[in-house]
């Protein structure tokens, strides 16, 4: 459980966090961003929209490092995640094609393939909160014992947090490139 528990922060966590980074790397890629959020939410003010999810996406990873917070972090993740999955539909729904900045600069147009990755995503963060819950991540934060409190659970050892560490930064990477390896395989991707 605790291999598990350890995977679902990593992934999520390491998500967010490339996320985040690719909105806030410079003006440009800010401005591309919000650009984004105004064609994908139209009737939200985008610049306090754009901020808003920027900031949330760059506390995700700082929440899901800290056992006793990383309730709070999957919680973020999870709120995220299904705004962005209503938005998402929404366009697809509409027939709008609008560029995905999820993790920086793409010529892929929001897709069906977003909407698998979010809900792996989702999946992850769910489970990371079913365990949080059940393993009593709370119990340090809210007893102020120790025990709650550790980064990593004792018993999981550097390899199975080396092993949890890989495969969640595989799948992470994975996961970020999904609308460009979809746009591969469909006619969403524009022709050059």
């Amino acid at each position: 459980m605790a291999l598990l528990f350890d995977f679902c922060r990593l992934l999520t966590g390491i998500v967010f966090l490339a996320s985040a980074v690719s909105k806030l790397r410079g003006r440009a890629a800010y401005e591309e961003f919000t650009a984004a959020t105004r064609a994908l939410a139209p009737r939200l003010p985008a610049r306090p929209a754009a901020a808003l999810v920027a900031a949330a996406e760059a506390a995700v990873a700082p929440l899901l490092a800290w056992r006793p917070t990383a309730l709070a972090g999957f919680c973020v993740a999870l709120g995220l995640l299904a705004a962005f999955t209503v938005a998402m539909a929404a366009a697809l729904r509409r027939r709008r094609r609008v560029l995905c900045r999820c993790f920086g600069a793409s010529t892929v147009p929001v897709g069906p393939g977003h909407l698998v990755r979010n809900a792996v995503l989702a999946a992850a963060a769910a489970t990371g909160a079913a365990q949080a819950v059940m393993t009593g991540a709370l119990t340090g934060a809210l007893t102020g014992s120790a025990a709650g409190s550790a980064g990593a659970p004792a018993d999981l050892g550097v390899a199975g947090l080396a092993a949890a560490a890989l495969t969640a930064g595989a799948a992470a990477v994975l996961l970020s490139a999904t609308g460009e390896i979809a746009g591969l395989f469909t006619n969403t991707h524009p022709r050059r």
